[in-house]
């Protein structure tokens, strides 16, 4: 008898597991996403053609569609479409959803990003990197390309680049910068002393000048800034030596410099200074008498007259070598003194006022 009840009671547990065992198959359903190519995939991405048909097919066979498992081409560019498929069969039942998105426009360039602000302005004057950027109302932007650009110089240079959207879709275009890495040409400056002041001319280019003073211990004092071409440094001493830095500016911010310096005096006669230790022949220049039509200039060389000039100007340009009376004379390392009388009429005439005065330099080469 316990034999039977035990055969009774293992009997009952295999009924009890039968009841509630899983069925003998379980069922999928698999999206088929076909361009106008004839290519399949799984769907769930971006697609860039005029069409796509979803299709559906399901393991095992028989059973039937519940919801959502019709073919359907879509044509419309959009964000995403989503799609459900739910398939029963007699003991199971499967569901599976997918998305797509058509996008068939490239993206929009929308501007170029440099990595910094200009250097002055609107300009940039090193190199600079910069990024494309777009927009893209669909898919959304993927990458956009971005280079360095150092050259060549110009106003409105066009820099070439791309943005590709999610989708795969890329769009070219340029954009425009300015760039200017050239300094302008070091400026051409002149000083002219006088009573108390220094007057400071230099070539501009039309570009900007800035004008320092430069004192002891590096010290300095910018004086002027702007588009002029002259300016007068005033309420000076007379005597002393003052050195300046004429600094040329051009748009985008490029400089180039040249130093020069002068000695105010109550003197007519003005350069060089009068003690002057020069290098190379210097520029002689006096004051203008009124009424004068020429002057006489003079070089003395220890106790000997070289140079006798009578410029109608209030300048002479003195030279490296020169005639004088037959006599073939050169600037040689020595102390020289110069004078100046101004000159009335015609020359024939002789006629000349007082002498301006007597100034000296040395030649130290």
């Amino acid at each position: 008898m316990k034999w039977v009840a035990l055969c009774l009671f293992a009997a009952s547990l295999v009924a009890a597991w039968l009841c509630h065992a899983p069925p003998a198959f379980a069922g999928s359903v698999t999206p088929h996403c076909e361009t106008p190519a004839g290519t399949h995939d799984g769907c769930n991405r971006w697609y860039t053609g005029p069409k796509v048909t979803v299709s559906w097919t399901h393991e095992p066979g028989g059973g039937a569609p519940v919801s959502g498992c019709q073919t359907i081409p879509f044509t419309a560019e959009s964000v995403a479409f989503k799609q459900e498929c739910t398939w029963s069969w007699t003991s199971s039942g499967a569901w599976e959803e997918v998305w797509l998105g058509i996008d068939r426009t490239p993206p929009l360039l929308t501007g170029l990003q440099p990595a910094r602000p200009p250097d002055r302005k609107d300009w940039f004057n090193h190199p600079v990197g910069v990024t494309f950027q777009g927009r893209d109302p669909i898919s959304g932007v993927s990458s956009c390309s971005s280079t360095t650009y150092g050259g060549p110089d110009g106003q409105g240079v066009e820099i070439t680049g791309s943005c590709t959207d999610v989708a795969g879709n890329t769009r070219g275009g340029t954009f425009t910068l300015n760039y200017d890495a050239t300094p302008p040409p070091k400026p051409t400056v002149a000083v002219l002393p006088g009573n108390h002041r220094v007057a400071i001319t230099w070539s501009s280019a039309q570009n900007e000048a800035e004008i320092v003073r430069v004192g002891k211990a590096s010290s300095q004092a910018v004086l002027y800034s702007g588009a002029a071409e002259k300016f007068t440094d005033s309420h000076l001493r007379n005597g002393r030596r003052y050195r300046y830095v004429v600094t040329l500016i051009d748009q985008a911010g490029n400089r180039s410099s040249a130093a020069i310096s002068a000695v105010p005096t109550n003197s007519p006669l003005l350069l060089p200074a009068n003690g002057a230790h020069l290098r190379s022949a210097p520029m002689l220049a006096w004051k203008r008498v009124k009424h004068a039509r020429y002057y006489n200039a003079q070089l003395i060389r220890g106790h000997t007259k070289v140079l006798s000039r009578w410029p109608r100007t209030t300048r002479l340009q003195l030279h490296e070598r020169w005639r004088f009376q037959g006599h073939l004379h050169r600037l040689v390392r020595g102390h020289y003194c110069w004078y100046v009388w101004p000159g009335f009429g015609p020359r024939s005439q002789r006629n000349y006022g007082h002498r301006l005065g007597k100034s000296c330099f040395s030649v130290t080469r």
